[in-house]
């Protein structure tokens, strides 16, 4: 199955460095946010791959909550919060979308069973 470029919902992501005020602080000294420019996304499936603590997580967090989705995990019709623990990196992200929409989506995080069932 060959998936094109043009039914891509999500291109990439782009960190506007230029708003960043210093690199030295959190999540900007994460090693995956500080060399980061733009992130283009393959139409068929993308892998983030690094070190623990590199900033991986914390990265795609900020594009689930650019994209709409609850930072801690679920559907974007389902927010809550158990606890704000996101980073203001989602602010700094800039997304490029295809024309295509998604009906729906999930934004599924290793917490995100557990703190669905609290919320529940």
């Amino acid at each position: 199955m060959t998936v094109k470029s043009s039914s891509q919902y999500l291109r990439s992501a782009r960190l506007e460095r230029e708003k960043v005020e210093s690199f030295s602080n959190y999540p900007f000294c994460l090693p995956a946010v500080k060399n980061l420019g733009t992130l283009s996304f393959h139409p068929a499936v993308t892998f983030i791959v690094g070190e623990n603590g590199t900033g991986k997580s914390t990265l795609l967090e900020a594009i689930a909550v650019a994209c709409g989705f609850n930072p801690e995990g679920g559907t974007k019709n389902f927010n809550f919060s158990t606890m704000e623990s996101h980073s203001p990196l989602h602010r700094y992200i800039r997304l490029v979308k295809g024309v295509r929409r998604p009906k729906d989506g999930f934004f599924m995080r290793a917490e995100s069973f557990y703190n669905l069932a609290t919320n529940i």
